[in-house]
């Protein structure tokens, strides 16, 4: 592990984790009464509420990128925070291109999905360093997991007669999230305990995010219920925040290690 860079990084982990867990929920409460009550001038209503989740993507990535550099180029872990990091910057760029091109489908989509990609490179790495033996069966898996995010929101829409390709994409991402949300979880199990588990509690709740979002498109009730897009926004911007947080408690664990002293 990288001491070099380790040791400028002296803080009590209460006081990372209370800084980053006050700033969160000041920044979600002003999210939603922002959202709720327009208190600001003119458009720095639409601005804020708009850059918000291209903000709190860009903290999450920064967060990975400095987990990425505590470890040497021998560490296995390495590999798969290179490619939690990357997936992050995938996603942050994409915010910000969502947000200034505001088209339902644009090369913000791809970008999503290229970060989907890395996610699951980085479970191939950290599923490869458990079990070295089962790299096959683990790609298997991958496979088969991509192949029905793929397959099964298409088949659905193709069934109920309500396929377009913007409902197909916008179906994809919860499939897709609550696959990678998964695949986080049963670390939980492999590792016989949660400290490994909460990087991946955002991806499950992007998932359900995602899902409502798709399903209050398509029925036309994310234009025309105001609660309901607040709560699926409101609920979007959360799932990065709870993304950092368990980013944040891994950089905990890698530095101060389960008693929350500053190893040597």
């Amino acid at each position: 592990m990288n001491k070099e860079i380790r040791d400028t990084h002296r803080f009590p982990p209460m006081l990372v984790n209370l800084a980053y867990s006050f700033v969160s929920v000041l920044l979600l409460v002003a999210y939603v009464y922002i959202y709720q009550y327009a208190p600001l001038p003119n458009s720095l209503n639409d601005i804020f509420l708009g850059w918000t989740t291209p903000f709190i993507a860009l903290v999450v990535a920064a967060i990975a990128t400095l987990i990425y550099f505590y470890y040497y180029p021998g560490d296995f872990p390495r590999n798969v925070w290179l490619y939690l990091a990357m997936g992050c910057w995938f996603w942050f760029v994409a915010e910000v291109l969502w947000v200034i091109i505001d088209q339902p489908i644009s090369i913000a989509d791809a970008l999503w999905v290229c970060g989907f990609v890395c996610f699951t490179i980085a479970f191939y790495y950290q599923y490869s360093i458990v079990f070295p033996s089962k790299k096959r069966r683990i790609i298997s898996i991958a496979i088969g997991a991509w192949a029905l995010a793929v397959i099964l929101p298409l088949a659905v829409l193709l069934v109920t007669g309500t396929f377009t390709f913007a409902s197909y994409i916008n179906y994809y991402y919860p499939v897709a999230d609550l696959f990678v949300g998964a695949a986080g979880i049963a670390l939980m199990f492999v590792f016989q305990g949660g400290a490994l588990l909460r990087p991946w509690l955002g991806l499950v709740v992007f998932g359900a995010s995602d899902l409502f979002y798709a399903w209050a498109e398509q029925t036309g009730l994310y234009e025309t219920s105001d609660m309901l897009t607040l709560a699926i926004d409101s609920t979007y911007v959360a799932a990065y925040m709870l993304l950092g947080f368990g980013f944040i408690g891994h950089w905990i664990l890698i530095n101060y290690g389960l008693r929350g002293r500053q190893r040597s």
